[in-house]
């Protein structure tokens, strides 16, 4: 089966704790770029081409997902919302003449909605780059088209060497334990069977591979390793003809370094597969470069290849994952870049080093930058008597535990209860903003007024009009509780004001138009010390002029912030009196 979740019985390594291929892949180029971007948590920057791609993938699954057999070509694009089973088979001269065009003509239904979803999630990134208007949507549309060119070939395929055996399971209703994604709930004999030879239509629901349906909550269709070190998330699994066979959408031309970690990444699902169903290696990778139409063949590694993989990448895990890691750990040693033309060719490589296209070269001692990262400390600001005291980030505390009284509830049905509690005459609002945490419910249910409730790891605030809020996210919960705790504070003990130093990364910014139609804009810095890394943002008409000089390897001062948090990141707002200081130029 294409799936293999994790088993919460025996799991103790935990779905953020995971190793996957794009990590391993990422420590090959270069141990310190792995540190940036995964230990420290640092977003490159995203480029219209990484949501593009991503518009592609699922354009391109929402029409595997529909069937020549069931879906006009002109059908509307939300035709399969109550699944295949209330949709009534065509009849044979309702069918399309060319199924490709068929294809093409249901491209066309789904690419504008998914490309302006696409547009529209780039736009409210903080970390967004370039410029959308400078990509062709013609072009990644038509990618969609070549891919579906491609699974027509395997359409095609089945149809000519399908055996008896196959298609008479099939016609009899017999499924893989789990089905490609094709809407579909009832049992028993496909409504779309017919007699003789088989037809195109059989074998375009036949061939249809397994894919990740877009209707599924992100990564909760990943396959994760027995020992659950280890996660990957295949593109498309073919599984006609008694084969498996593994491939990789990619919407792009094939050039580059990159192809070089394409070609790991399927080596890498060989081996999970294998892993994960009993020793059975996939008798065929291909990486499908979209932009020139390419099907890319990769070597299947054997069993020996297999075992010495999962070995290399459990080495990996236990150096990386399973212990703590430090700067130190992970020095700026980059791979040589490898050479690919077109189509994922294999060419001379190139004589230019990683370091100078990295994005984090002015942070790294391989570029422009060094390790002696800031940490605490006093600073004094020019002209004034006063100093400050400024804490470590791994010293920062945005997470309190309560007890307290609750004073009203209201309960909405659908959601989370609205709360407010009280402690020693004063009150505070619970904002529920996750529900959920690993499967659980964060808050205790049929909380009643004049319940004694502990909550434990919320996140103190206040709201638009100065009223104290306490966040409930993923990592807080409410429960209900007799009695205190060792480290329970008062609704007002907390600290409320801090201030940190740390070095640029970069800088962020998002906008909008809020309820009341007036457009909104926040900016930010990610900056490291030596123990972390932090977000500070505020609105934009709060930051002085001084923030648009900023640039990567900075190091700056930044008093008087409040902090907020969400999972394992913690944030500082930038606040009414909060001030910021340049302590050194990166071009210094």
């Amino acid at each position: 089966m294409p799936v293999r979740s994790a088993d919460p019985e025996t799991d103790n390594v935990g779905r953020f704790n995971r190793l996957s291929a794009s990590q391993a892949n990422t420590w090959d180029d270069c141990p310190r770029l792995w540190y940036y971007q995964s230990k420290m948590r640092l977003k490159f920057p995203q480029s219209p081409p990484l949501f593009l791609g991503r518009a592609v993938e699922e354009c391109v699954c929402r029409v595997l997902m529909e069937s020549p057999g069931f879906v006009f070509h002109s059908a509307p694009l939300d035709v399969m919302a109550n699944g295949t089973d209330n949709l009534l088979p065509l009849f044979d001269d309702e069918l399309p003449n060319d199924f490709m065009a068929w294809c093409e003509s249901r491209v066309d239904v789904h690419w504008p909605k998914i490309r302006d979803e696409m547009h529209n999630e780039w736009s409210k990134d903080a970390r967004k780059a370039g410029n959308w208007h400078d990509y062709s949507m013609d072009v990644y549309r038509d990618m969609c088209v070549t891919a579906l060119r491609m699974h027509m070939d395997e359409v095609n395929q089945c149809k000519d060497t399908i055996s008896e055996t196959e298609l008479s399971d099939w016609r009899n209703g017999i499924r893989n334990e789990i089905p490609a994604p094709d809407g579909r709930q009832k049992s028993g004999p496909h409504p779309l069977a017919r007699t003789g030879q088989c037809t195109l239509v059989e074998a375009w629901e036949i061939a249809r591979p397994w894919f990740v349906d877009p209707d599924e909550p992100p990564f909760s269709l990943n396959v994760v390793h027995p020992e659950h070190w280890f996660q990957g998330e295949y593109d498309l699994v073919y599984r006609h003809g008694g084969k498996i066979r593994i491939m990789d959408l990619k919407a792009s031309r094939g050039g580059g370094d990159r192809s070089g970690n394409y070609v790991e990444q399927l080596r890498i699902y060989a081996m999970l597969w294998s892993i994960t169903h009993e020793g059975r290696i996939p008798d065929n990778l291909e990486v499908w470069y979209l932009g020139v139409g390419v099907r890319k063949s990769v070597d299947v590694p054997s069993l020996q290849e297999i075992s010495e993989l999962e070995d290399k990448l459990h080495d990996l895990w236990q150096e990386i994952k399973g212990s703590e890691v430090t700067i130190e750990d992970c020095p700026p040693i980059p791979r040589p870049l490898r050479g690919y033309g077109e189509g994922g060719i294999k060419q001379q490589d190139p004589t230019e080093v990683r370091c100078v296209t990295c994005d984090w070269a002015g942070l790294c001692p391989n570029g422009t930058g060094d390790d002696d990262l800031p940490s605490g400390g006093v600073h004094q600001p020019p002209g004034e008597i006063k100093t400050y005291d400024l804490t470590p980030f791994n010293e920062l505390v945005p997470r309190v535990n309560i007890f307290c009284e609750a004073f009203s509830v209201t309960n909405i049905p659908d959601k989370p209860p609205n709360i407010t509690i009280e402690k020693e005459g004063g009150f505070a609002f619970v904002r529920i903003i996750s529900e959920e945490s690993e499967g659980v419910l964060t808050y205790a249910e049929n909380i009643q007024k004049g319940d004694t409730l502990r909550l434990v790891g919320v996140i103190p605030s206040t709201n638009w009009k100065g009223e104290l809020q306490l966040k409930v996210d993923p990592y807080a919960r409410v429960e209900k509780a007799d009695e205190s705790e060792e480290g329970d504070i008062g609704l007002f003990d907390f600290r409320a004001r801090w201030n940190v130093v740390g070095r640029v990364a970069y800088t962020t910014f998002k906008s909008g138009i809020g309820k009341t139609g007036k457009p909104w804009a926040r900016k930010g810095l990610v900056i490291l010390d030596e123990t972390s890394r932090i977000t500070v943002e505020g609105w934009d008409n709060a930051w002085p002029s001084i923030y648009n000089t900023l640039q990567q390897g900075d190091e700056v001062a930044i008093l008087n912030v409040s902090l907020d948090a969400w999972a394992v990141d913690v944030k500082a707002n930038l606040e009414k009196g909060s001030t910021i200081h340049v302590i050194s130029r990166a071009d210094d």
